[in-house]
């Protein structure tokens, strides 16, 4: 019975999530957030009793706080009736998974959740918006279509959002066990004198800022050493001088460049073809705007072409 519990729990914050978004009264959109909030509660107490944990209570009381903010963010995301408040919610949420990653100290994926989300997405975001009817005031809300007020299908979104939480779930309740064990001292060790191995240049400009005169070896890695939990480069006459070990982002980036180069590129002219859809459909949605003023003039517009130059 213990193991059906977390499924139980997504299931009620999968029902508050539903009655939000098809809830139209008020009434019933806060009963569906208490709702919600009863279930992802359940999950954080059946979360606590699972072995291990974090052993900085600092640390764990930032990671809840961060989570609260991301899980509340999220859901004003999708139950916003305005789409500006939407995009703000959206940028929270990106930031509080930009804490939780720092606090797992994955500080290259949190820097670029923060360029390509907070930066790039969100920009295509605003197009959309631009596109999206708005009332003037609370009065003018019911002239605005239905597709750009009212979920259009919320039972098929939260029934793909249980089943995305019931693996997370899955994952978390029943896949600690199948873990590979965390790296030891000696493992990060040798990983730091590889990658730096790899980088002549860094290690360069380190014995160049400790005023080390002679020449490079051609192999760095037989002059990169570990003695004591310190690495240091020892040159033929035995001077050891330490260098800084690369930290996560350096590792991260080396393994992006090295071994995955066309993954790189390809996300990067997905993102490019994603920008220039924004821009079409901005035009588009100007040039039918432009239609329209000239018909309410009483100007041909086909007599001025899409541009609209040369209209009096």
């Amino acid at each position: 019975m213990g193991a059906i519990l977390p499924y139980i729990a997504t299931i009620v914050a999968a029902l508050g999530l539903l009655t939000m978004l098809a809830g139209r009264q008020r009434p019933a959109r806060l009963g569906g957030g208490l709702l919600g909030l009863a279930g992802l509660t359940w999950l954080w107490i059946l979360a606590g009793s699972l072995p291990g944990g974090v052993e900085d209570v600092a640390a764990e009381v930032f990671v809840l706080i961060f989570s609260l903010i991301a899980v509340a963010a999220a859901v004003q995301m999708i139950v916003q009736q305005r789409p500006v408040y939407s995009a703000l919610f959206f940028v929270l949420v990106v930031l509080s998974v930009c804490g939780l990653l720092v606090m797992l100290e994955a500080f290259f994926v949190a820097f670029a959740l923060v360029i390509v989300y907070a930066g790039a997405i969100l920009i295509t975001y605003m197009f959309v918006l631009m596109l999206a009817q708005q009332a003037s005031n609370a009065e003018h809300e019911g002239e605005i279509p239905s597709y750009d007020r009212v979920p259009r299908d919320p039972v098929s979104a939260v029934v793909v959002a249980a089943i995305f939480m019931g693996v997370v779930v899955a994952a978390t309740f029943s896949g600690l066990s199948d873990l590979p064990p965390a790296a030891g001292v000696q493992a990060r060790l040798d990983a730091d004198v590889a990658l730096l191995g790899s980088l002549p240049r860094q290690v360069r400009r380190e014995l160049e800022a400790a005023e080390f005169e002679g020449a490079l070896p051609e192999s760095l890695k037989d002059a990169i050493q570990v003695r004591d939990g310190t690495i240091l480069f020892e040159d033929a006459d035995g001077v050891s001088i330490p260098l800084t070990p690369p930290g996560n982002t350096s590792h991260v980036s080396w393994s992006l460049v090295a071994s995955f180069p066309a993954s790189l590129e390809l996300a990067g002219v997905i993102l490019l073809m994603a920008m220039f859809g924004a821009v079409v459909l901005a035009r588009r949605e100007i040039k039918h705007a432009e239609a329209e003023l000239a018909i309410a003039t009483g100007a041909d517009h086909d007599e001025y072409g899409d541009s609209g130059e040369g209209a009096p």
